[in-house]
């Protein structure tokens, strides 16, 4: 009986046409349903690894064991279908005791040949080495033979570095130069910049490390394929570095914090927009924290014609700015022809002082922007105690601002996010807006 019902099963499915087959699989609403799918036939199949295997995320240290299910000896393998890549922090013992970890790193790059997006969360310079490393020498080498290939190389266009830890700032601008021309989105939050250990045995230490790793890689790597050691890789990394960076098809760019002090987000900016007139343009969405890097205006210059979405996060402003350095809280968006949504969030209730900078931030920039576009303004604060965030003369202040004639006839929101509270004093506080009925509180 259970025979009866497999032969039936099967020649139904076959019977479908393909056409039907793919709206079915490509309209499966989650991860279990890709996997029945799977399973009906070999038919059924191929269409849904492009699913399963469409983003794979990884320890970093990981690799060796999940490398026999993405490079086996089927015809289609796991890693072909793989666009995404997902690297975490792992256990340092387990990175410390990782034999051939550098053998192992490029092989993962081998067995993911069309991987277009990598997002590294909570990792060190140890797995940076050994996965984000190996894709951009893999986009540098597609790049320099792209005359010989019979379609469009794949390259990484898609880039999230997430509370990493590195020793260098430096050493990230450098990587995000050697892929600039190709990517079309960066994120970086939460970088720790940590300086190198200034122990002598240590060094030493990590430099025959360093060494072993190779010669253990040389000793264990089959004879009748090339073994590129690590220093063959970085000298061919600086070899097919280009000269100047080249971020003209850059789509989204997020910067939301740096730590350490560090100078990385303005110098990166600079790399970006080095002049008013660099250009940029598909820049349409742009994430920086508060207050803004000094470079910012050049970037408002060179891309104020595309960017529609503008994303300030305050999450990083503990210290209220002095006196003296009024000017850095300051916003100007006298260049941003297309801003549609203006979005500031994470503004910390508590101390007083930095809510009242971020709001005279804000008011600034508002003050400045000149055109009709402005669609939606959101504003977003975290748990205030039942405490309005600003005086009444502050949210006045605002109030007469939106009614500006440019902002009356564009504006059509103004979302307040987590004030929920003093909903009840919006006709003292924006009396005019509340009377427009353009405001929408968010619990």
């Amino acid at each position: 009986m259970q025979h009866s019902t497999t032969t039936n099963t099967s020649r139904f499915t076959k019977s479908l046409p393909i056409e039907i087959v793919e709206k079915i699989i490509d309209n499966a609403p989650d991860g279990q349903t890709f996997i029945a799918c799977s399973l009906v036939c070999k038919e059924w199949l191929f269409r849904c690894r492009f699913y399963l295997f469409q983003r794979i995320s990884l320890r970093a240290g990981d690799a060796r064991d999940v490398l026999p299910f993405l490079s086996g000896p089927t015809q289609y393998k796991a890693g072909a279908f793989t666009h995404s890549l997902i690297v975490t922090e792992s256990n340092p013992e387990l990175l410390s005791n990782q034999k051939n970890s550098r053998e192992t790193g490029r092989k993962l790059v081998s067995a993911l040949p069309n991987v277009r997006e990598i997002q590294m969360f909570g990792v060190t310079e140890w797995a940076l080495e050994r996965y984000l490393d190996g894709f951009i020498l893999r986009d540098l080498r597609n790049r320099e033979n792209k005359g010989n290939e019979a379609r469009d190389p794949v390259l990484l266009e898609d880039l999230t570095l997430s509370d990493v830890k590195v020793e260098d700032w430096k050493a990230v601008q450098e990587r995000l130069t050697r892929c600039s021309d190709s990517l079309k989105c960066i994120r970086i939050s939460s970088l720790h910049f940590i300086a190198g250990s200034a122990d002598p045995s240590i060094r030493e230490k990590q430099a025959t490390e360093g060494l072993q790793e190779t010669l253990d890689s040389a000793i264990t790597d089959e004879p009748h394929k090339s073994n590129r050691q690590p220093v063959d890789d970085f000298v061919e990394l600086e070899r097919l570095t280009p000269s100047q960076a080249s971020f003209t098809n850059i789509e989204r760019l997020a910067l939301e914090g740096e730590h350490g002090g560090s100078r990385f987000a303005n110098s990166l900016l600079q790399e970006i927009a080095p002049t008013p007139t660099s250009p940029l343009p598909k820049l349409t969405v742009l994430e920086l924290f508060f207050p803004l890097p000094s470079h910012t205006q050049v970037l408002f210059c060179a891309a104020g014609a595309t960017i529609n979405e503008l994303t300030i996060h305050c999450s990083t402003f503990v210290t209220a700015v002095d006196a003296s350095n009024q000017s850095r809280v300051k916003m100007d968006f006298r260049h941003l022809k297309a801003l549609t949504r203006f979005s500031v969030v994470g503004v910390r209730v508590f101390p007083s002082a930095t809510a009242s900078q971020v709001f005279g931030g804000f008011l600034s920039g508002l003050k400045s922007y000149m055109y009709s576009k402005l669609k939606i303004l959101h504003l977003s604060y975290k748990a205030g105690l039942g405490q309005s965030p600003h005086t009444i003369d502050q949210w006045n202040e605002l109030d007469e601002v939106l009614s500006s004639p440019h902002l009356t006839t564009s504006l059509q929101s103004l979302e307040l996010n987590g004030i929920m509270s003093i909903a009840s004093q919006m006709s003292r506080y924006l009396p005019n807006a509340r009377e427009r009925r353009i405001i929408r509180l968010i619990s």
